[in-house]
């Protein structure tokens, strides 16, 4: 993998001195430079293993992690630590001194196996495990215990077992002394609106009553209305206004409901109402009113906006940067 003019020489580490590396790899440029890393090799790089290793290899300056697979989560930390990283068979990245060299997807992504005996579940951001990802970030200061998130949610304490247990592998939860807790809900939050967006019915329609402000006065208007949450530019100026939005966009229960009490008519392009009919049964969880108006959680807005792109996620930005994605 080295580029023309390099060298490198491997030494092992010295386990008689009470010294922790496995190996050492000294690299030469070619204008003389030298540079020497630390490497760790293992057999398997699960996540939660390399956020404890990722002080010690801090520590020695110049790092190489060595295992057979080393997913996205486990990658991303690694970057963010400023570690180099090698599958033998794969992908690698190596920063150390002038040296530079990536390696990505030169294979189909494989996905490591699972524990022996260790029950994951497979996809933590869709179907009920979203549910359970949704309520941690709504509430990310917050330690949840079984039955508090099982009430919470109205999932089996073993599936919500489960599911801490794959937010534990995978480094974005801590679990001790019978609770877990968000301990990185940065990375959470992104590994969310980076998974695929879920195949939910998009029902464009037209409200004659006017604008968008008139419309969501009429949706405040209201006796009873069917269950709703405003969600995307509608919600986020609300929160932190950014800029003029065009349409209001609700997730509901029943469109037919919402037809009749707007008044709406359905089109097929340009509608100033869009009705979202999820098929994540938690996609209202966390709701919250504000103005006599309810609108769909804050992580939930946020996700929304940045898979719009565009406007909708410089709205994100600044519903995050002006403190109104955690309120404290």
């Amino acid at each position: 993998m080295l580029p023309p003019g390099w060298a490198m020489a491997v030494r092992p580490g010295d386990a008689s001195a009470g010294a922790r590396t496995d190996a050492f790899a000294d690299l030469t440029a070619p204008s003389g430079e030298r540079t020497t890393a630390c490497v760790e090799f293992k057999a398997r790089a699960e996540p939660a293993e390399v956020v404890r290793l990722v002080p010690w290899l801090e520590r020695c300056g110049a790092a190489i992690l060595v295992a057979p697979v080393i997913g996205a989560r486990a990658r991303e930390i690694l970057a963010d630590a400023g570690v180099s990283w090698i599958e033998p068979d794969g992908d690698c990245r190596i920063v150390l001194g002038s040296l530079f060299v990536e390696r990505l997807g030169r294979r189909p992504a494989r996905r490591e196996a699972d524990a022996p005996g260790t029950r994951y579940v497979a996809d933590l951001f869709s179907g009920a495990a979203l549910r359970i990802v949704r309520r941690l970030l709504i509430d990310p200061d917050r330690s949840w215990t079984l039955a508090d998130m099982a009430a919470a949610t109205g999932l089996t304490p073993g599936f919500v077992s489960r599911t801490f247990k794959t937010l534990a592998r995978d480094a974005y939860v801590d679990r001790a002394r019978g609770a877990s807790r968000v301990t990185d809900r940065d990375a959470l939050l992104s590994a969310w609106t980076a998974a695929p967006a879920p195949q939910d019915a998009v029902l464009e329609r037209v409200a004659t009553v006017g604008g968008p402000e008139v419309i969501l006065r009429a949706i405040r208007a209201l006796d009873g209305p069917p269950r709703y949450g405003v969600t995307a530019e509608a919600a986020a100026d609300r929160l932190a206004p950014f800029a003029r939005f065009a349409r209001v966009e609700l997730y509901v229960t029943d469109p037919a409901a919402w037809d009749e009490a707007l008044g709406l008519t359905p089109v097929a392009r340009g509608g100033n109402v869009i009705l979202i009919r999820p098929t994540d049964g938690g996609a209202l969880d966390g709701s919250f009113e504000r103005d006599g108006v309810t609108f769909v959680s804050r992580p939930q807005v946020y996700v929304d906006l940045v898979r719009r792109g565009a406007a909708a996620a410089e709205a994100a930005a600044c519903m995050r940067e002006r403190g109104e994605l955690w309120p404290r």
